[in-house]
């Protein structure tokens, strides 16, 4: 399946990319500039070394995808690269059901799949980019050493 990059990701224009990884910095010491965010609110960033890495919020993780842009830029004509970053069946389903990004906004997950949360239309709902990568920085921190199968219990309160 064929899609356009900005099909894929977030416009950036009048996102204010300061702050945006303050909740990150326990797992994030190397960033030096936002590349893109993706439309699943996963972020790809260029490092102090020229690597791309990608921050997959979904399970807080880190990876080097790329050794540089050039690379980076290349795999995207990769549908499997594509598909594991991007999910755009998901992006698609998501649409079809009328569900919509309004600006600022990517889909966020109501539970966490690192929680054992599902890649569903009925687990995802629009959320402020700011608001997405600070709370699922502050549960990624405190879940970060606990065993896999760890039973969790967030209380979120106002």
């Amino acid at each position: 399946m064929d899609y356009y990059l900005d099909e894929l990701i977030i416009n950036l224009n009048g996102i204010n990319a300061a702050g945006l990884m303050d909740t990150w910095l326990w797992l994030i010491k190397d960033f030096k500039e936002i590349l893109m965010i993706s439309k699943l609110g996963d972020l790809f960033f260029i490092g102090y070394d020229d690597c791309i890495y990608w921050l997959a919020t979904d399970m807080c993780d880190l990876s080097k995808v790329a050794d540089d842009k050039q690379e980076f830029y290349s795999f995207l004509n990769d549908d499997e690269k594509v598909d594991n970053w991007f999910m755009p069946q998901l992006l698609k389903e998501l649409e079809d059901a009328c569900i919509y990004l309004g600006d600022h906004q990517v889909y966020s997950y109501k539970k966490m799949p690192v929680l054992g949360g599902e890649y569903t239309v009925n687990n995802l709902k629009p959320v402020d980019v700011k608001i997405h990568f600070e709370f699922i920085g502050i549960i990624g921190e405190q879940i970060k050493d606990l065993p896999n199968g760890t039973n969790v219990k967030i209380k979120i309160v106002d």
